[in-house]
């Protein structure tokens, strides 16, 4: 009997097993991408967007199912907020993935904090403090303030 022959039922369930796991990254990146409506977060009484993105975010961790998927998932909480949308966004995009909301959310987010920090810092610097607040202290007048 020939090799070919004989390695032909391996190499072909070795392919489908690896177009398997390529089909579940894709899908875990889909799953992540698209985690707040898939979840159906927004239906929940969470005002904050903050939670819904965290919530939206687990749910996708949840259901990773790829090794690929699952390490991604491991990696982000040490990763700075600030680069894990792009993070996201390039992972889906290794995955065939064209679009991603979940990481459109996520710089949104990190914006709006960044302006609303921003806006606390210039409202503090513009309150007077109270040792300018306070009315300066009169002096008394000399003959050179005395009308002619």
């Amino acid at each position: 009997m020939n090799i070919r022959v004989m390695l032909r039922p391996f190499l072909g369930g070795l392919i489908a097993a690896l177009a398997s796991a390529c089909g579940f990254y894709k899908w875990d990146m889909e799953n992540t991408c698209h985690a707040v409506e898939r979840s159906k977060v927004r239906e929940l009484p969470i005002t904050k967007e903050e939670d819904v993105l965290t919530l939206a975010a687990s749910w996708a961790a949840e259901r990773a199912r790829s090794t690929e998927g699952k390490r991604l998932w491991n990696a982000l909480p040490n990763i700075n907020p600030g680069s894990r949308a792009e993070i996201i966004r390039d992972a889906a995009k290794e995955a065939g993935v064209v679009d991603c909301p979940l990481a459109d959310a996520l710089e949104a987010a990190i914006l709006a904090d960044e302006l609303e920090r921003q806006q606390r810092l210039q409202k503090k610097l513009q309150k007077p403090s109270p040792v300018d607040a306070s009315p300066a202290p009169e002096r008394e007048s000399t003959k050179a303030d005395a009308p002619l």
